[in-house]
């Protein structure tokens, strides 16, 4: 059986275009189809296959010249195999092609699956951005909170945060709209801190939805803003409260000492189960989803976004989700950067290898797929583990410590413990009680 290189090299990445199947060898075919391959390539290299044909338009009266000129073609051919590649993995490093099996005219199948998984991965978060092309980061923030349920939101305006605040308004022609949610209340309090305290009563008594809290949301401008909703929040994470706390910035090309800004994201770490400030319009929906998740999951607690005043009123745009998404790192890849919020991450379900997408930092981030057909809602949905450290379960706070302790009647210390919150002893002993 003949199989020429360049036609075996499009079989095997056509073949895991239709399933992401375990592969029951280094190609990723069976042992036997295997065996086949690799003796193939040790007959089959480039220098024997020009031997051959140099042998073979001798033998037929072919001038030398014009066998190059067709050899040459054939190498265009593969040059172009090789691009599609590379457009299919997006990465700006071609590491399929500087595979020894790609220059010998094969391609090992667990590469040419993971470029296709990456592109799945990447057209998925396309198709779930594509609703909001024509929007603001401002107008898509406050289309997450109604399709979060939120209903009232506690605030105080300023300067930078002026964008999103418009949303807000009784005239804005989006409340106008057939088919649109209701409005969300808005209420002025006499100052962020006030607003802060009020959100947080109000995820206290308002009713449960799925089982967990409500989350309280907080709106406020830069600076002083910021500082004033520090007391709120450090008591939101002290007492378990879910709240998603809002605060403008200064815009991203303002100089450091710009009126009313501040190091918002620096100072809300320590009191937040997550604090971010938003990179570009693009990835907006992933924050609102991450944020809400992250606030009403495990035990609740406060999350932080910062918002810089020039991207709330940037438009998302069809080449800016091409852009963006051809852009997300991968776990696993050259020049891959694990500080980007979004990125992908290579999973395994039930023997399959794909890849998600991952939410948060390095050390907690968490992995989602988007559900949904064509004519319906697209929505991101949780990937859980099944291992026993199912990073869903575990706990967002800042130290993921938890102490115990106890005193005597007299005073006097009995026992005492602490460690972390994800199955320490100390955990177990507290759960056990």
């Amino acid at each position: 059986m003949k199989v020429r290189s360049a036609a075996l090299t499009l079989v095997l990445a056509a073949s895991s275009a239709s399933a992401f199947s375990t592969a029951t060898s280094g190609w990723g075919v069976s042992s036997r189809t295997s065996a086949f391959v690799e003796s193939a390539a040790r007959r089959r290299t480039v220098p024997a296959l020009r031997q051959r044909n140099d042998a073979r338009s001798q033998h037929h009266g072919r001038s030398p010249a014009l066998s190059a000129g067709r050899r040459r073609s054939r190498a265009q051919r593969m040059a172009t195999v090789e691009e599609d590649i590379v457009v299919v993995s997006g990465d700006s490093a071609a590491t399929i092609s500087n595979d020894i099996f790609f220059k010998e005219g094969f391609i090992p199948m667990d590469q040419a699956e993971a470029a296709l998984s990456r592109k799945v991965a990447r057209r998925s978060a396309a198709k779930y951005l594509k609703k909001f092309e024509g929007q603001t980061a401002a107008s898509v923030i406050y289309a997450k909170l109604q399709e979060n349920g939120v209903t009232v939101v506690n605030g105080y305006s300023g300067g930078a945060i002026l964008p999103l605040l418009d949303q807000f308004h009784v005239d804005h022609p989006r409340h106008s709209e057939d088919g649109s949610p209701a409005p969300i209340q808005w209420i002025t309090n006499s100052n962020e801190s006030s607003a802060g305290h009020i959100a947080e009563g109000f995820a206290k008594c308002a009713d449960e939805i799925d089982g967990k809290m409500q989350a309280g949301v907080v709106v406020a401008t830069s600076g002083p803003g910021v500082t004033n909703l520090i007391t709120p929040i450090t008591d939101a994470i002290c007492d378990g409260v879910p709240m998603v706390v809002l605060c403008g910035q200064a815009a991203t090309f303002a100089p450091e000492a710009a009126f009313q800004s501040c190091p918002a994201v620096e100072m809300t770490k320590p009191c937040t189960k997550w604090s971010y400030q938003i990179k570009n319009a693009a990835e907006v929906p992933f924050v609102m989803d991450y944020a809400f998740f992250v606030a009403r999951e495990g035990r609740p607690g406060p999350v932080f976004i910062d918002l810089p005043k020039d991207l709330q009123n940037q438009v998302i745009t069809h080449d800016l989700v091409a852009e963006w998404t051809g852009g997300l790192s991968c776990d696993g890849t050259e020049g891959a950067v694990k500080e980007d919020f979004v990125s992908l991450s290579s999973r395994r379900r039930r023997g399959e290898t794909f890849h998600a997408i991952s939410l948060g930092d390095a050390e907690k981030a968490l992995h989602f797929e988007v559900k949904g057909e064509e004519d319906e809602e697209l929505k991101l949905t949780p990937i859980h583990s099944t291992s026993e450290d199912d990073e869903f379960v575990g706990d967002h706070h800042q130290t993921d410590m938890v102490y115990r302790s106890a005193t005597g009647s007299n005073g006097d210390a009995i026992s005492a413990a602490e460690g972390d919150l994800n199955g320490s002893q100390a955990t177990m002993e507290m759960i056990d009680l």
